[in-house]
């Protein structure tokens, strides 16, 4: 079953990085928080709900959804049309907290390639969530 909602997520996040690209300049132009709930969130979710995966295919999935996390946390970095997002990209916590998503989702990428999952999962529960958690009660208290 949780196999099947990866599959399902990985389809949302998918559609959802498509439309986003798909944009003429979709950095800037959208808001920071539709990207978080459009791309970050969904891959972000793919990534947290690895249980054990066998084949190529399903390990394609995680360094997919790595590969759009790490490209959504370089364009946050930029900010977007949300009514705080220029201020955000310009506070270094902010800076930070995308940096350390990107770090991770190279690390989360590189270890789905490995097929080495007790690193994934380490890097993604004990380098990814914390900041992501952190981030959030600092600049949209109350996001979940």
């Amino acid at each position: 079953m949780k196999t099947m909602q990866s599959w399902v997520l990985l389809a949302l996040s998918l559609c959802a990085f498509a439309i986003v690209a798909a944009e003429p300049d979709a950095g800037p132009s959208g808001s920071v928080n539709d990207l978080m709930l459009t791309v970050i969130t969904p891959a972000t979710n793919t990534i947290w709900g690895i249980e054990d995966p066998q084949t190529d295919e399903e390990w394609q999935v995680f360094v997919d959804a790595a590969a759009q996390v790490i490209d959504a946390a370089q364009r946050i970095k930029n900010g977007g049309s949300g009514p705080n997002d220029s201020a955000w990209a310009e506070d270094p916590e902010w800076q930070r907290f995308a940096d350390v998503l990107v770090e991770s989702g190279i690390e989360i990428q590189a270890a789905a390639r490995a097929r080495d999952l007790d690193t994934l999962m380490d890097v993604s529960n004990e380098k990814m969530y914390p900041p992501c958690e952190e981030c959030h009660l600092q600049f949209l208290p109350g996001a979940q």
